[in-house]
């Protein structure tokens, strides 16, 4: 089954693009209304109710699951609309106790059936609840542990799912107070907490809203592995045989001896060389830096767009910037919520083209808000290119990628 894939939300302005093997030319076409739910005149916040996106029933359609007042929504895609929401889970919901300060929720596939499930990090331990196509099942308990009851806190001890084992499911990877935490899955349960590696914690230094860490597989073995950003430069801890390798700077750039902010510039890691290793785009002062991935290091970052940067208006808390595949050439591109529409920059696998303006639409001018509507890339009608969807007042809004 051809893995679906979705990108996520943060900041935009100006303009990026590039060329490759089969990719078609970049664009969106004209936002279409796909369901009058999940919008704020629905009732639907963005600080109470988490809206994701990944296909729940098999058939290579991202679909909608939104953390609503009552229980979990779905909204089934067509290809051409999203159908009628229904309840498939009364839970992890905001009347249900579950908070996005305290309880982080995700959608992933956890069993390798190839519909994505629900995991969520409640008081009492990781709750799953693995779906059938037509339901999500009753949450069951898979670990007591990783909670806001065993002293997990969303603001200090990021968590994620990623597959460190290379056995294709998806494992905890908690960046707890004395270092890094691991729980491998089995499909149907988790394995007691272990410690990976005793860095990259809160008591090492690092910070949520100052050092960010992400999980990725940066060596091409089928682990994922740590990328931390740390104060002097990005930090790689590769998985191996239950552990993590001790960090090694990989490149003294990226870091916030060197004027990073995590308020004012973003950094991503996305395939846009096309060599399967991960490469950092970082959104200056400046504009877009790109600094390649390579065995056992970074290549230096190249200042290669003069945009999306803070210096050319881009503000985190009003310009979300993604990266995903729109073009279908199996490269990253750049896609930014601009002020006044959205800015698309294409891979041309040394840097990206010159940005233009795909859509006079989703924009700060035309009220669209980060701490109102939610937007996000996804796959939405299997054409392998990813659309715009946007969370708006009044519904979904889906503009679909087109030549």
């Amino acid at each position: 089954m051809r893995k679906l894939t979705v990108a996520g939300a943060l900041a935009g302005l100006m303009l990026p693009l590039t060329a490759a093997p089969e990719a078609r030319a970049a664009g969106f076409a004209a936002p279409e209304a796909w369901s009058e739910g999940f919008g704020v005149a629905d009732g639907w916040r963005v600080d109470r109710h988490p809206r994701l996106l990944g296909d729940v029933d098999g058939d290579d359609l991202a679909d909608i699951v939104g953390f609503g007042e009552q229980g979990v929504v779905v909204a089934l895609s067509t290809g051409e609309g999203f159908g009628a929401p229904a309840t498939w889970v009364d839970n992890y919901s905001y009347s249900n106790g579950w908070r996005i300060d305290k309880h982080p929720r995700f959608l992933v596939d956890m069993n390798a059936d190839g519909m994505a499930d629900v995991v969520g990090f409640g008081n009492g331990g990781v709750f799953v609840s693995l779906s059938t196509g037509s339901e999500f099942q009753p949450p069951k308990l898979w670990l007591d542990d990783f909670t806001i009851t065993r002293g997990w806190r969303v603001d200090r001890h990021p968590r994620f799912l990623a597959d460190v084992d290379a056995d294709d499911l998806p494992d905890v990877v908690g960046f707890g107070n004395g270092g890094v935490y691991v729980a491998t899955s089995t499909g149907s349960n988790l394995s007691p907490r272990e410690s990976w590696l005793e860095d990259l914690g809160y008591e090492q230094g690092w910070r949520v809203d100052r050092t960010p860490r992400l999980v990725r597989d940066v060596d091409d073995d089928g682990r994922a592995d740590l990328v931390g950003f740390g104060d002097d430069g990005v930090f790689v801890a590769r998985a191996t045989e239950g552990r993590f390798t001790a960090p090694a700077m990989w490149l003294a750039e990226f870091g916030y001896d060197h004027g990073w902010r995590a308020d004012k510039h973003l950094r991503l890691l996305g395939e846009v060389s096309g060599n399967d290793r991960p490469d950092i785009v970082g959104f200056g002062d400046y504009g877009t830096l790109l600094a390649n991935g390579r065995s056992g290091a970074y290549g230096e970052p190249e200042l290669v767009l003069n945009n999306f940067g803070f210096n050319q208006g881009w503000r985190v808390d009003r310009h979300p910037r993604h990266l995903g595949d729109i073009d279908g050439d199996a490269r990253d591109d750049i896609v930014g919520f601009g002020q006044t529409g959205v800015i698309v920059a294409t891979s041309k696998k040394t840097g990206f083209r010159q940005p233009e303006r795909a859509l006079e639409q989703f924009g700060y001018a035309q009220g669209w808000r980060v701490g109102v509507h939610v937007r996000a890339l996804a796959d939405v009608d299997g054409d392998g290119r990813l659309d715009i969807i946007g969370f708006g007042d009044d519904g979904v809004l889906v503009a679909l990628a087109r030549d």
